[in-house]
């Protein structure tokens, strides 16, 4: 039985995920936690789901969820969270992760254990509470992310300082009440705000961690206009649906 999961949704990582894997499952074991990783790959043409099946014969925890092309980030983590859910008995905790190095793994185990010592629901790797930063050196990035913030405090009234971040861990007897709400065409920030939002509507105490967040080691960010743009039209939308009901 694994205590923790980490979802790590993949498309053309494939020089990552053949560094980050055995990186992780060594410091969640030698901090002490039953762990499992479980890569939802969208058909990567570069290999990336070949590498994951390679490592899965080297580690018992590395488990693969192929799916059958390009879907996005946020059916990603859907189809990960119900193959946990239906596919892995009891789990204490899901963690939601990327495979570009931006989020590194040493810092996993004490959110685990910060979630677990303090009763926490939720606890988000926060680049904006004390301790946490960008190394990021692009300035736009770094504004588009101080402003979409904003933004999702505004539309949500979450209080957490870091909502768009995508490195979580999160309680799975409170994911799986809310799993069924969550939007399959949403991705990347719409997606992460959406699920903290329906989180802590359904009452989840939310902490954070610092983060010092890290450019990505391979490939490029996925990042594009389209995804600010649907960003910011959930966030007036949902500023509009608070504000009248």
């Amino acid at each position: 039985m694994f205590e923790v999961v980490v979802v790590m949704p993949t498309y053309n990582e494939v020089e990552n995920v053949k560094e980050i894997i055995p990186i992780l499952i060594d410091v969640l074991k030698k901090a002490g936690w039953r762990a499992s990783v479980l890569v939802v790959d969208d058909s990567s043409p570069d290999g990336t789901a070949e590498v994951v099946e390679e490592l899965s014969k080297k580690f018992e925890g590395v488990k693969l969820l192929k799916r059958p092309g390009k879907l996005g980030l946020g059916s990603a983590y859907i189809d990960g969270f119900n193959y946990i859910n239906r596919e892995m008995g009891y789990v204490e905790f899901v963690c939601e992760m990327d495979a570009d190095f931006s989020h590194p793994p040493e810092i996993l185990p004490h959110m685990l254990d910060l979630a677990k010592r303090g009763g926490y629901d939720v606890i988000i790797a926060s680049r904006y509470i004390e301790g946490g930063r960008w190394e990021e050196k692009s300035i736009i990035r770094r504004l588009i992310s101080r402003g979409a913030n904003l933004l999702a405090r505004i539309s949500t009234g979450v209080k957490a300082r870091d909502l768009t971040s995508g490195y979580r861990v999160i309680r799975l007897d409170i994911l799986k009440k809310i799993i069924e709400k969550l939007t399959e065409l949403h991705s990347g920030y719409v997606f992460q705000v959406e699920l903290l939002y329906l989180l802590y509507k359904e009452g989840a105490k939310i902490g954070e961690y610092p983060l010092v967040f890290k450019p990505r080691v391979y490939g490029r960010s996925k990042l594009g206009k389209k995804e600010i743009i649907s960003f910011a039209s959930w966030c007036l939308k949902n500023i509009l649906r608070r504000i009248s009901s």
